[in-house]
């Protein structure tokens, strides 16, 4: 990079804390923002409609993800190569592919949709164990999600390539508009209409068709290179696969959330016996609590993945390191304060969502389990998001992918058949601390390649 460039970069000269503040906070905001719709939809339904509401929604909830998973898969696939095709001037290129991308999310959602319709009611039954009322509750709310996901997965496509397009500021607003739209919709269809959890999955379908009407708008207006027009002669299913291969990687971490859910309640159901409902229930409010909580997490991250990876392209290996550590410190001292207040003030939580007793009682006794070693879980994610950041795929996917499919859906499994339910939550903190080995690791291995090549010295990643 030249001088003086870098001398303009100020991820290369300000302050390492200063500039990770003002990275992480609007991000941190943003996503917090997102993590508060989780809640505060929780919250809703268990005091307007019931814990049956929070546990019906519970137990679709790896299909949910799937969705979020898929969408993803097309979006991050489309942005790393849309955002080449924009660096280089390429915009005929770039126009083929945002169109091409929009295919495939539709063919995807739509596929979704006839899977759902030929198979949605069977599934729903199995996982609501048996219980009619459960399944109805859940089969409403997962309808509504799989029948309005060609805007899910549209949307997701946009947004991607605002950012791709350098439109971050908008990418954000638009993100924080639809929050608190969503939440305005929920607490109208959910509270006023009493329309139930038809109302939750309502608000966030009408929520973002408001988004996607407001990015046709900006598009047509013709504010942006990438306009919703075919170009002549365009082969747009050409590009599918090379989407589908880029933006494996990252739908790979989504997948692994609904695998683990799954094996939860899978589980739960054989173990649970009667409980069954209120487990579920209660495992409901603590996934949107954590959800939450480990959103400003991710915000923290891609602040360090900024400075990291400006400085590795630098080639100043001492301050990437640097705020490699910083990013340590400040997760363990969050992840720390998140597990003092969710343990002690684990009853009081649960009474916000629900006033059932049993369920309640289901927060209090599980969430002390689960956040036994939560402080481990945020400096592990910034190691592994570190390596990501200075282009090590290889021991970015062992330290990201590691601990849900190798680690917590097996501990899940095993734990429970020799525990009975109680082991399903021993497997988090399990978990934790096998990561932590693995981490462990793979800097002792990374540390010993580095120290092996000639002429090593502080220029050096780890």
């Amino acid at each position: 990079m030249p001088q003086a460039a870098s001398s303009q970069n100020a991820y290369l000269t300000a302050p390492l804390g200063a500039i990770f503040i003002r990275t992480a906070l609007p991000i941190i905001f943003v996503m917090s923002m997102n993590g508060l719709l989780t809640v505060v939809d929780a919250v809703f339904l268990g005091i307007f409609v019931g814990p049956d509401a929070v546990g019906a929604v519970t137990i679709v909830f790896p299909v949910f993800m799937l969705l979020v998973a898929f969408a993803t898969l097309v979006a991050s696939g489309m942005a790393s190569v849309l955002a080449r095709h924009l660096g280089a001037g390429r915009f005929a290129e770039a126009q083929q592919t945002f169109m091409a991308a929009q295919g495939l999310a539709l063919a995807i959602s739509l596929a979704a949709i006839v899977l759902f319709a030929g198979f949605g009611e069977s599934l729903v039954r199995l996982v609501a164990n048996g219980d009619p009322h459960l399944a109805q509750l859940a089969h409403v709310y997962l309808s509504i999600m799989v029948y309005s996901c060609p805007v899910q997965f549209l949307l997701s496509v946009n947004a991607d390539a605002l950012r791709c397009e350098g439109k971050a500021g908008l990418m954000a607003a638009l993100s924080l508009v639809v929050s608190l739209a969503n939440m305005a919709l929920n607490y109208l269809l959910i509270a006023g209409l009493g329309w139930g959890v038809a109302g939750s999955a309502g608000g966030t379908a009408l929520a973002q068709v408001l988004a996607l009407g407001v990015l046709v708008v900006f598009r047509v207006s013709g504010r942006t290179p990438l306009r919703l027009r075919l170009s002549g002669g365009a082969n747009l299913f050409a590009q599918w696969g090379r989407m589908l291969a880029l933006g494996a990687p990252q739908s790979l971490g989504f997948i692994g959330l609904a695998l683990v859910s799954a094996t939860v309640i899978g589980s739960l159901q054989m173990v649970a016996g009667a409980r069954y409902d209120t487990v579920v229930s209660a495992y409901g409010i603590i996934t949107r609590i954590m959800t939450f909580a480990y959103l400003p997490l991710l915000g923290m991250s891609q602040a360090m993945q900024a400075i990291v990876g400006n400085s590795a392209g630098a080639g100043d290996w001492g301050r990437a390191r640097g705020g490699l550590r910083l990013a340590i410190i400040v997760a363990l001292v969050y992840c720390l304060c998140v597990e003092a207040v969710l343990i002690g003030l684990a009853a009081p939580i649960g009474l916000v969502f629900v006033d059932d007793a049993g369920v309640v009682g289901e927060v209090a006794r599980i969430i002390p389990v689960i956040m036994a070693l939560y402080l481990l879980s945020g400096p592990l994610m910034m190691v592994g998001s570190y390596f990501q950041a200075i282009g090590d795929a290889g021991k970015a996917a062992i330290l990201g992918l590691t601990k849900p499919y190798l680690f917590t859906m097996p501990l899940v499994l095993v734990l429970s058949r020799i525990f009975g339910e109680r082991g399903i939550w021993f497997a988090t903190p399990v978990a934790e601390v096998s990561l932590l080995c693995v981490t462990g690791l793979v800097l002792w291995t990374a540390r010993g390649q580095a120290a092996s090549r000639p002429g090593a010295s502080a220029a050096e990643p780890i």
